[in-house]
C-alpha cells in the first residue's frame, strides 16, 4: 500500500526546497540589522531636526514675548503717569477747598467771637 504523504522537501513547482544554509541566515540578519540601522539613524536626524525647529520656535515665541512684556510695560508706566497726574490734581482741588473752608470756618469764629 503506498502512502500519499506530502514530501516536505519539494515545493509547489516540484523543485526540492533546501534548509537555509549557513550563509544565508547572517546574510538576512545583516540585512535586517542594517536596515534597522538605517531607521534608527533616520529617527535620530528626524528627531534632531524636530528638536531644532523646536528650538527656533521657542526662541521666536520668548522674544514675541518678551516685546510684549516690554510693550505692556511702557503701557503701565504711562497709564501710572497719567493716574499719578490726576491724583496730584484732584488733591490740589482738595487742598484748596481745605484751605478756603479753614478761612470761612476762622471767620466765621472771628465774627461770633470765638477763638481757641
Amino acid at each position: 500500500m503506498a502512502l500519499n504523504s506530502a514530501n516536505t522537501s519539494v515545493n509547489r513547482e516540484g523543485q526540492p526546497s533546501f534548509p537555509p544554509t549557513g550563509k544565508q541566515v547572517p546574510a538576512a540578519l545583516s540585512m535586517m540589522v542594517d536596515s534597522m540601522t538605517s531607521m534608527v539613524e533616520r529617527a535620530k536626524i528626524d528627531l534632531e531636526s524636530v528638536d531644532q525647529r523646536a528650538r527656533a520656535d521657542l526662541e521666536n515665541i520668548d522674544q514675541r514675548a518678551r516685546k510684549d512684556v516690554a510693550l505692556l510695560d511702557q503701557r503701565a508706566r504711562e497709564d501710572i503717569q497719567k493716574v499719578d497726574k490726576k491724583a496730584r490734581r484732584d488733591l490740589a482741588i482738595l487742598d484748596k477747598r481745605a484751605r478756603e473752608d479753614h478761612e470761612l470756618l476762622l471767620k466765621v469764629r472771628k465774627s461770633r467771637g470765638l477763638t481757641y
